[in-house]
């Protein structure tokens, strides 16, 4: 073999060797630097990288009432107002493609989900609402625009799979179930055959579902 044959280094690169047998200093200084523009093209690779990829801590921290563990969106069944009918339904349909579990809260059923909106967004409350684990997401526009980035489906890696087959066999999907103590009339007969305004039910003759997580 000759005195400058080519042989694989210990460390993987290929370098000369003088008439000793050993690697010559400008090669291993020349590999050295290539390694290191290497490695720091690698590291600003991986820095940029990790500023685009969105977790949910860079999201607002605000929890709505019980949500700390949970995915919350805040609808409306009301149809009045077309496109935030719409932006509703959209939402709720992506999570339920999405098949996890979430909690809908609608606004127009039951008053004091509206109150709790009001009271986490102040003057910029509005319907969709989403919130994952205590974080405000936003509504209709950043959620798809995250999905449409693929950003959206890890958010919810910790929520428990939907294994339901099917609407709550309660309320039919409704969220929402007929009032046992007036039944739907939101009176109470007294007594004295007086009526009263029920207590245990709001105007809209309905009871909220215990702990309800729409399917």
């Amino acid at each position: 073999m000759g005195v400058n044959h080519l042989l694989l280094d210990w460390y993987g690169c290929i370098l000369k060797r003088n008439h000793e047998g050993r690697p010559r200093m400008e090669d291993i200084v020349k590999e050295l630097e290539k390694s290191l523009k290497f490695q720091e093209a690698f590291d600003r690779a991986k820095e940029e990288n990790s500023k685009q990829k969105n977790t949910l801590l860079d999201f607002k921290e605000i929890c709505p009432p019980g949500g700390s563990n949970l995915v919350i969106l805040y609808t409306t069944s009301v149809k009045g107002i077309r496109k935030t009918s719409k932006d509703c339904s959209r939402v709720h349909s992506l999570l339920k493609s999405l098949k996890f579990l979430y909690q809908e809260r609608d606004i127009a059923m039951h008053s004091d989900f509206r109150d709790e909106l009001l009271q986490m967004l102040g003057k910029s409350a509005a319907v969709p609402s989403l919130f994952i684990k205590g974080r405000y997401i936003g509504g209709a526009e950043e959620v798809f625009r995250l999905h449409e980035q693929g950003k959206f489906r890890p958010f919810l890696a910790e929520i428990p799979l939907n294994k339901s087959e099917g609407p709550c066999k309660r309320c039919a999907g409704v969220r929402s179930v007929v009032c046992r103590k007036c039944n739907g009339s939101h009176l109470m007969k007294l007594a004295d055959g007086k009526r009263t305004t029920c207590t245990e039910c709001n105007k809209k003759w309905a009871n909220k579902m215990p702990q309800l997580l729409l399917k």
